[in-house]
C-alpha cells in the first residue's frame, strides 16, 4: 500500500512539473507573424556619385566602437540602407548586396535614439527596399534595450542609431531544400550587406562596428520581429570622436 502512495505522488509531481513547464515556455514565447507598422516614411534617394572612392573605402574601413553624440543625418541613413539592400536595378529586382538565386531573405531594421538622426523621431523602423522607405515598427528610444540583449556592450547604446539584420531561412529553404546549404547562403548575405554598411558609412565620414553577440531568442521577443526572421548582425552606426 505504501509502494502504492509512493508511485502515486512521483506520477502527480512529474505532471505537476510537466503542466508548470508548458505554462510558464507558452507564456516566455509568444510567436509573432506580422510587424504591427505605426507609420511610414519615405526616405531621400540615393546619391550614385560619392567623394570617396571604393578603394579608398577599403583602405580606411575599421571597427570603431566609440561614438560622438553627434546626430547623423537623414540622407546619410537613407545612404547606408541602401547600400545594406536598396534596390539597384527596378526592372530585375536587384539589390545592393547579392543574393543567391536572388532570394534576398534579409531584412533591415533601425534603432533610432534621441536626438540621433536629425529630424527624426526616435523608434524602431523597419526598411522597406522596393520603396526605399521606414515602417515605424516601435516607438521610443529603445538602444538601451538592445544594448542589454546584445551583452550590455555599451557602444548599442552610444551610437546614434543601430542597424540590426535579420535572416529568413525557411525562405532560402523553400528554394534550396538543402538547410545547410540555404543557412550558408543567407549568412553570407548578412555578410555582403554587412560590408557594404562599412563601406558605405567610410564613405560618409561615419564609423561602425560589426556585432554578432547577442541573445537572439530575447531580442525576437522584446522587439516582436516575425517568427521566420533570425537576427543576424548589429552594427552601431555614428559619427567618430
Amino acid at each position: 500500500m505504501e509502494k502504492k502512495k509512493i508511485a502515486v505522488l512521483v506520477i502527480l509531481s512529474i505532471l505537476f512539473v510537466a503542466v508548470v513547464g508548458v505554462l510558464y515556455f507558452s507564456e516566455k514565447r509568444t510567436v509573432y507573424t506580422t510587424r504591427n507598422v505605426i507609420s511610414v516614411t519615405t526616405l531621400p534617394l540615393p546619391v550614385l556619385n560619392g567623394n570617396v572612392s571604393v578603394e579608398q573605402a577599403i583602405e580606411n574601413r575599421r571597427s570603431i566602437r566609440q561614438f560622438s553624440n553627434d546626430s547623423i543625418t537623414l540622407d546619410n541613413l537613407s545612404q547606408v540602407l541602401w547600400s545594406a539592400q536598396g534596390i539597384t536595378d527596378s526592372e530585375k529586382g536587384l539589390r545592393a548586396a547579392p543574393s543567391a538565386g536572388q532570394v534576398y531573405p534579409l531584412e533591415i531594421y533601425v534603432f533610432v535614439g534621441i536626438n540621433g538622426v536629425s529630424g527624426f523621431q526616435e523608434g524602431v523602423y523597419h526598411y522597406v527596399p522596393v520603396n526605399n522607405s521606414l515602417e515605424k515598427v516601435m516607438n521610443g528610444d529603445l538602444r538601451g534595450e538592445l544594448s542589454g540583449i546584445a551583452n550590455n556592450q555599451p557602444w548599442v547604446k552610444q551610437a546614434p542609431v543601430d542597424i540590426l539584420i535579420t535572416g529568413n531561412y525557411h525562405k532560402m529553404i523553400n528554394k534550396y531544400t538543402d538547410k545547410e546549404l540555404s543557412t550558408r547562403f543567407v549568412n553570407l548575405e548578412a555578410g555582403h550587406a554587412g560590408e557594404n554598411i562599412y563601406l558605405q558609412s567610410e564613405a560618409l565620414g561615419l564609423v561602425t562596428v560589426s556585432l554578432g553577440s547577442m541573445n537572439e531568442e530575447q531580442l525576437i521577443q522584446s522587439f516582436k520581429l516575425p517568427e521566420n526572421e533570425n537576427p543576424i548582425y548589429i552594427f552601431p552606426v555614428g559619427h567618430p570622436t
